[in-house]
């Protein structure tokens, strides 16, 4: 059983997996997923103990797996995504991917997906995994912070431009970045956001329309692999 115990949206999980499938029963929610909490920024509830001891731990179980954490700890927790996180682990993860899951709040597409997991920041895990000469090749990154998560995508801007590996031999991620438009085409508008963020025009990107979180308002998954020019592109941030 591998286990996750982050901060929302400040967490990052990397999965060695063997990937297995589940019923997609209800479980956990990831970081930040769906942000209908407050200003989307951090999607929790504060939480006051009305009796006994104030020991607020929690857990939950679905799809094959069980996740938990303190409620005081700034935990988010949403059953409604259940469908959208089976579709990742039986669909689009294979058993020889490495998952990348900068945002993964109490962990349950790591967890259901993972043999090793880290709790790092997030700009921090995903450049250390990339400097680091001793892991295998991400292939997979999930970034579910659906208010934010596009803002991130900065960090693979040069992230291999000191790489030991040539170009050709090195193996671009499949990246998987949620978010929300209340644009009248949310598709378009989110990719949009998403080659400002780059610096480049990303063209092959698949658009899968999770739900209707409000009228008019749209949760999407944007999946693309991430380019070579970016990849090796000078940073426009320093790392942490």
């Amino acid at each position: 059983m591998a286990t996750a115990d982050p901060v929302v949206g400040r967490a990052a999980a990397a999965a060695y997996p063997e990937v297995g499938s589940g019923d997609g029963g209800e479980s956990g929610g990831g970081g930040g997923e769906g942000g209908e909490g407050g200003d989307g920024s951090v999607a929790a509830v504060n939480l006051e103990a009305g009796s006994g001891d104030g020991d607020r731990s929690s857990g939950g179980e679905g799809g094959g797996s069980e996740s938990g954490g303190g409620l005081g700890r700034r935990r988010y927790w949403n059953s409604r995504l259940s469908t959208e996180r089976q579709r990742l682990v039986d669909h689009v993860f294979k058993n020889s991917d490495v998952v990348c899951d900068v945002f993964s709040g109490v962990g349950p597409i790591a967890i259901s997906a993972a043999r090793k997991v880290f709790n790092m920041d997030a700009r921090r895990f995903i450049s250390s995994i990339y400097s680091s000469q001793h892991v295998h090749p991400v292939t997979q990154v999930v970034m579910n912070l659906p208010n934010d998560a596009a803002e991130f995508l900065d960090v693979f801007r040069g992230i291999s431009w000191n790489h030991h590996l040539a170009v050709p031999s090195c193996v671009m991620p499949n990246i998987h970045v949620y978010g929300f438009s209340k644009a009248e085409d949310p598709e378009y508008d989110f990719h949009e956001r998403i080659n400002l963020t780059l610096g480049e025009n990303v063209s092959d990107v698949e658009m899968h329309r999770v739900r209707l979180v409000a009228p008019g308002k749209w949760m999407l998954c944007a999946s693309f692999t991430l380019p070579v020019s970016v990849a090796f592109a000078k940073p426009n941030y320093i790392a942490c």
